[in-house]
Protein backbone atom coordinates (compact mmCIF):
# COMPACT_ATOMS: atom_id res chain seq x y z
CA UNK A 1 0.00 0.00 0.00
CA UNK A 2 1.05 3.55 -0.66
CA UNK A 3 0.85 6.50 1.69
CA UNK A 4 -2.11 7.74 -0.36
CA UNK A 5 -4.04 4.54 0.45
CA UNK A 6 -3.48 5.04 4.17
CA UNK A 7 -4.59 8.65 3.82
CA UNK A 8 -7.83 7.68 2.10
CA UNK A 9 -8.61 5.05 4.74
CA UNK A 10 -7.99 7.52 7.56
CA UNK A 11 -9.91 10.39 5.97
CA UNK A 12 -12.92 8.21 5.12
CA UNK A 13 -13.00 6.81 8.66
CA UNK A 14 -12.81 10.33 10.11
CA UNK A 15 -15.66 11.47 7.84
CA UNK A 16 -17.86 8.72 9.28
CA UNK A 17 -16.85 9.77 12.82
CA UNK A 18 -18.64 13.09 12.16
CA UNK A 19 -16.35 15.41 14.10
CA UNK A 20 -15.31 12.96 16.82
CA UNK A 21 -11.65 12.39 17.63
CA UNK A 22 -10.27 9.01 16.56
CA UNK A 23 -6.94 7.45 17.36
CA UNK A 24 -4.94 6.75 14.18
CA UNK A 25 -3.64 3.55 15.75
CA UNK A 26 -7.16 2.19 16.27
CA UNK A 27 -8.05 3.00 12.65
CA UNK A 28 -4.94 1.11 11.54
CA UNK A 29 -5.83 -1.88 13.72
CA UNK A 30 -9.39 -1.89 12.31
CA UNK A 31 -7.92 -2.37 8.85
CA UNK A 32 -5.00 -4.61 9.80
CA UNK A 33 -2.40 -1.98 8.93
CA UNK A 34 0.86 -0.96 10.64
CA UNK A 35 0.01 1.53 13.38
CA UNK A 36 3.26 3.51 13.23
CA UNK A 37 2.86 4.23 9.53
CA UNK A 38 -0.79 5.31 9.95
CA UNK A 39 0.31 7.67 12.72
CA UNK A 40 2.94 9.15 10.39
CA UNK A 41 0.32 9.71 7.68
CA UNK A 42 -2.02 11.33 10.22
CA UNK A 43 0.74 13.71 11.31
CA UNK A 44 1.37 14.73 7.70
CA UNK A 45 -2.33 15.42 7.19
CA UNK A 46 -2.37 17.47 10.40
CA UNK A 47 0.58 19.56 9.20
CA UNK A 48 -1.28 20.11 5.93
CA UNK A 49 -4.18 21.60 7.90
CA UNK A 50 -6.72 18.87 7.18
CA UNK A 51 -6.76 17.24 10.62
CA UNK A 52 -6.76 18.54 14.16
CA UNK A 53 -4.96 16.62 16.90
CA UNK A 54 -5.77 16.36 20.59
CA UNK A 55 -3.70 14.51 23.19
CA UNK A 56 -4.88 12.51 26.16
CA UNK A 57 -7.95 10.43 26.93
CA UNK A 58 -10.54 10.86 24.20
CA UNK A 59 -7.93 12.42 21.97
CA UNK A 60 -6.72 11.54 18.53
CA UNK A 61 -7.42 13.19 15.21
CA UNK A 62 -10.50 14.73 13.71
CA UNK A 63 -11.22 16.06 10.26
CA UNK A 64 -11.37 19.85 10.07
CA UNK A 65 -11.47 20.18 6.30
CA UNK A 66 -14.93 18.77 5.60
CA UNK A 67 -14.92 19.29 1.83
CA UNK A 68 -11.69 17.38 1.22
CA UNK A 69 -11.59 15.81 -2.23
CA UNK A 70 -9.74 12.63 -3.23
CA UNK A 71 -7.92 14.65 -5.91
CA UNK A 72 -6.41 16.79 -3.14
CA UNK A 73 -5.11 13.66 -1.42
CA UNK A 74 -3.64 12.45 -4.69
CA UNK A 75 -1.87 15.76 -5.23
CA UNK A 76 -0.63 15.78 -1.64
CA UNK A 77 0.69 12.23 -1.42
CA UNK A 78 1.54 11.33 -5.00
CA UNK A 79 2.56 14.76 -6.24
CA UNK A 80 0.97 15.71 -9.58
CA UNK A 81 3.94 14.72 -11.71
CA UNK A 82 3.72 11.07 -10.60
CA UNK A 83 0.01 10.54 -11.25
CA UNK A 84 -0.01 10.08 -14.99
CA UNK A 85 1.99 7.04 -16.15
CA UNK A 86 2.61 8.68 -19.55
CA UNK A 87 5.13 11.00 -17.89
CA UNK A 88 7.20 7.97 -16.93
CA UNK A 89 7.60 6.77 -20.51
CA UNK A 90 10.91 7.23 -22.27
CA UNK A 91 11.03 7.87 -25.98
CA UNK A 92 13.20 5.37 -27.83
CA UNK A 93 15.08 6.50 -30.90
Amino acid sequence: MKKFDYGVILIERLKVADGAYLDAKSVAKEHGLPTAYMEKVAQELRRAGWLEARRGIGGGYRLIKKDLQVSELINFFERPYNICPITRLKIRN
